[in-house]
């Protein structure tokens, strides 16, 4: 094949991006337009595919080592960063990697059945559905209301939810935007929160005992994940909130390993939907739809399929050594390096897109995510920031 060095390269830069907070794929395809006048289009194709499936895989690192997640893995960022305090981090990193695999080979025998056999028409379904899609995430949100074990519950969910109506609705909104709203709201006060913590505890390199029941909560999640292609409202992040919502977030294990399969069945599902419908439900996949390029759906299989195959190694193997470096680390200092390497790359990104609104959302979000910690209630609840904004979105059509 060949174009198999640009995906190589795709792969290279996602391992990059993936490793630090803040620094999303979409950034690197907005510099990587500039070198496209030299590069043939299916190649930058294939080095995209490999730069966005790659960094969801890595990016799982900082997510479960520091609690550093990224708009994608912010709710599953909490659950894999406790294992890492109680020692096992690498336990984590493998039962992600293994249900995000589960979750591409999945999507990608869900979509040749639905699409190819069954010959499933997702923009007539699409029609169908929209007008209650708003009526679901009210009900939806009411569900949080009732169940909520305090006041302080309720408070982050309105509180997220009218940040993300004033931001995200009644603002511009970009790339910057979300990554100041989720590090701020998610990232930080978890790296405050470990500025207590000297040294992790001795992390043990197992892989944890296989179960069956991880095959059915990927294979869930990747369901879950199709929803993506005909949902232009609705983000991964907040089908994962939903999907957390269902399976009540008690069995950390299978927790971890269901998002792991929604993440990378978002992404994938994102992607062959510039193929089935012509519309991009991602970053990287609206760049690729812009291209106008009739994108092959054997050439988009294959090249997800040897992507994923290699950031899961990669991940497996990488993981191992950051985490033996992160041991031997003073987790104080390193937590305030990510804290000031995270509040520059949104300053740095912002710089000449409204640089002091970018400043004030960021330590917005900060004080609702430090609010949330400090009362003890679900992180999970601040993904209202985005549902809120969709309802009205839906219902002004």
């Amino acid at each position: 094949m060949y174009g198999l060095p640009y995906l190589a390269l795709g792969i290279i830069c996602g391992t990059i991006t993936g490793l630090f907070p803040g620094i999303h794929p979409n950034n690197i395809v907005a510099l990587s337009f500039l070198i496209l006048p030299y590069l043939d289009i299916n190649n930058y194709i294939l080095f995209l595919i490999g730069l966005v499936i790659t960094h969801y895989f890595i990016n799982f690192i900082p997510s479960a080592f520091l609690g550093v997640p990224d708009d994608e893995t912010a709710v599953s960022a909490l659950p894999m960063h406790k294992l890492t305090l109680n020692g096992r981090g690498y336990e984590a990193i493998v039962l992600a990697g293994f249900g995000s695999y589960l979750g591409v080979v999945f999507s990608i025998l869900i979509s040749l059945f639905v699409i190819s056999i069954l010959h499933f028409d997702v923009k007539v379904f699409y029609h169908h559905i929209k007008i209650f899609i708003p009526f679901i995430l009210i009900a939806f949100i009411l569900y949080q209301i009732f169940t909520a074990k305090s006041i302080w519950e309720v408070l982050i969910i309105f509180l997220s939810g009218i940040f993300g109506i004033a931001v995200l609705y009644c603002s511009e909104a970009f790339s910057i935007t979300l990554t100041a709203i989720f590090t701020g709201m998610f990232g930080i006060p978890l790296l405050i929160n470990n500025l207590k913590t000297y040294k992790i505890k001795n992390q043990i390199i197992t892989f944890p005992n296989f179960d069956l029941k991880f095959l059915k909560s990927s294979l869930f999640a990747s369901i879950f994940g199709f929803f993506r292609i005909f949902l232009p409202g609705i983000s991964g992040s907040q089908l994962n909130y939903i999907l957390s919502k269902i399976l009540k977030e008690k069995d950390l294990k299978n927790f971890i390993v269901s998002q792991g399969g929604i993440i990378l069945s978002n992404e994938v599902f994102s992607l062959l939907a510039v193929i089935f419908i012509g519309v991009g439900r991602s970053g990287v996949a609206r760049a690729i739809q812009l291209l106008n390029v009739d994108l092959s759906m054997n050439t988009a299989i294959f090249s997800i399929l040897i992507t994923a195959t290699i950031a899961v190694i990669i991940l497996l193997n990488l993981s191992k050594y950051i985490l033996l470096f992160i041991r031997q680390m003073n987790f104080k200092i390193l937590s305030l390096f990510f804290i000031a390497f995270c509040s520059l790359v949104v300053v740095v990104g912002s710089y000449n897109l409204y640089l002091m609104h970018h400043i004030v959302v960021y330590l917005t979000a900060v004080c609702i995510g430090l609010l949330a910690v400090r009362s003890n209630s679900k992180l999970s609840n601040m993904m209202n920031v985005l549902i809120f904004p969709t309802i009205i979105m839906f219902l002004r059509g």
